[in-house]
This record gives C-alpha cells, sequence and structure tokens, in this order.
C-alpha cells in the first residue's frame, strides 16, 4: 500500500527537515506542469538522496537541478513562496513512492485583499510562473531539433504578463525628496550598468537584506522613465531568475 495523501500532509507539516528540487537555471523552486491535472507541481523529497537520484533522471533530459534543504522552522516560508511564485501543489517523495498534494490542502493563502492598496505587498505570481517556464527551457543547453517545447509560445505568455504587470525599484531615502535619492545598482563583467527590478516583495527582500531601502511600485509601462540614464538595462529579480531586459527591448515589449 502506497503513501497517502494524510500522511504526506503530515510529513510536508511535521518532518524535522525535506529537500526540494531547484532549478539551477532559475535559482528557484524547479516547476512541472502536470500533464493530467495541468497542476504546477513543485517535487519535495524526504531524503537527501532522493532527490539526488531524481536530479540525475532529468541530467539526462540536460535539465540541472540541486537540492534545496529546509528545516522544518522555515516549511511557512517554502510554501508562502510556493504561493507567490502560482504554484498550486507539491509531490511527496519518500522511498519508492510518490503523493501528490495540492497546496491549499494543508496551508492557507494569505489574503491580503482587506489591506488598503497603497500597503499591500506587491506579488505577481502569474508572471513569476512563466518567467520560471520560460527560462527553465530557454536556459537548457539543447539543439532547436531537440526541444520539444514550444519556446515561442511561453515566450509570448510571459511577454504578456511582463506588460500586465507592476514592479518594485528599489532606492536610498526619502521617495518625497529625489534631490536625496540613491537608486542602486549593478554592474556586469565589462562595467555596463544594470538597474535590478524586482517582481514581488519576496525579490526585492532577497536584494535588500539589512540595507536601508524602500520599494517603489512602477508599471511595466513606466520602466523605461523609471530607469537610471546611465543603466543600459534592467536585470529582473537578480537574486534568481536574472532576467535581462534592454532598454530598447522593454520599449519594444511595451509597444
Amino acid at each position: 500500500m502506497g503513501i497517502s495523501k494524510q500522511e504526506a500532509i503530515r510529513k510536508l507539516q511535521t518532518k524535522e527537515s525535506y529537500f526540494v528540487a531547484y532549478s539551477q537555471y532559475t535559482k528557484m523552486p524547479y516547476v512541472v506542469c502536470d500533464e493530467e491535472s495541468f497542476n504546477d507541481q513543485v517535487h519535495v523529497f524526504a531524503t537527501e538522496e532522493l532527490v539526488k537520484e531524481y536530479g540525475k533522471k532529468l541530467l539526462e533530459e540536460k535539465i540541472l537541478l540541486m537540492g534545496m534543504k529546509y528545516e522544518k522552522k522555515v516549511f511557512p516560508n517554502l510554501y508562502g513562496l510556493l504561493f507567490s511564485l502560482g504554484v498550486n501543489s507539491v509531490v511527496w517523495h519518500e522511498n519508492d513512492e510518490t503523493m501528490e498534494v495540492e497546496l491549499s490542502d494543508f496551508v492557507r493563502q494569505p489574503d491580503f485583499s482587506k489591506m488598503e492598496e497603497a500597503k499591500r505587498p506587491l506579488f505577481n505570481p502569474t508572471l513569476q510562473l512563466s518567467a520560471m517556464y520560460f527560462l527553465q527551457e530557454l536556459r537548457r543547453p539543447l539543439k532547436k531539433e531537440e526541444r520539444t517545447v514550444n519556446l515561442r509560445e511561453l515566450e509570448e505568455e510571459l511577454l504578456g504578463n511582463l506588460r500586465r504587470s507592476e514592479f518594485l525599484i528599489a532606492v536610498d531615502g526619502d521617495p518625497q525628496n529625489p534631490k536625496n535619492l540613491n537608486v542602486p545598482y549593478m554592474k556586469t563583467k565589462d562595467n555596463q550598468i544594470l538597474q535590478p527590478v524586482f517582481s514581488d516583495i519576496n525579490e526585492f527582500a532577497k536584494f535588500a537584506k539589512d540595507k536601508k531601502l524602500r520599494g517603489i511600485k512602477v508599471p511595466f509601462a513606466k520602466l523605461p522613465e523609471a530607469m537610471l540614464k546611465s543603466a543600459q538595462s534592467c536585470t529582473f529579480n537578480p537574486m534568481s531568475i536574472n532576467l535581462i531586459l534592454s532598454r530598447e527591448q522593454i520599449s519594444k515589449i511595451i509597444g
């Protein structure tokens, strides 16, 4: 008899630690769309050995994974992250058994709808999900004839979500006093200036850490106006997917 759904939920809530399959191409949980249920799944493993075995199987398809260890005290952080990414189910692996559990079956999704809009944290789950699917596939080292996934279709979905989304730009200082406002930037190896842009509050927090930075919401269509004059490109979510779009590409997407 295989593992039951109730047992899988218990392990996902109370086990001392487990391992999550992460994509090396996005530095985010590796997401799979189930062919039957169309659920957007993340795979979670009872042991490190199991996630390594899973990684070896996918390596044959040139999908590079790594196992990220989660301790029980940060399980809520993971589940909050999965909601923010648009993931709706978890596949639990233990011994040779698997069990899919929908996230809503054991975690309550945060509800910010009653908060004032100005104070509501920014999340873009549809955008995040489309970016991960596109970049997981784009960054696989495959020849054109080896691809079985329609990259163009994934790209069009991502571009549509970019156009519809708001983003956070990091600033240091008082937004009401532009003269005393500093905007952090990053540099490439050849000294090109990149302006970091964030799809949600989680991505902003990864970058800000202990720095006293504020996030200003900017619609995608207004990004060119909000960019530093010296910035040639924006890097979207630099601490994870690191999607770099030039000023010209952004203007072309806006249309």
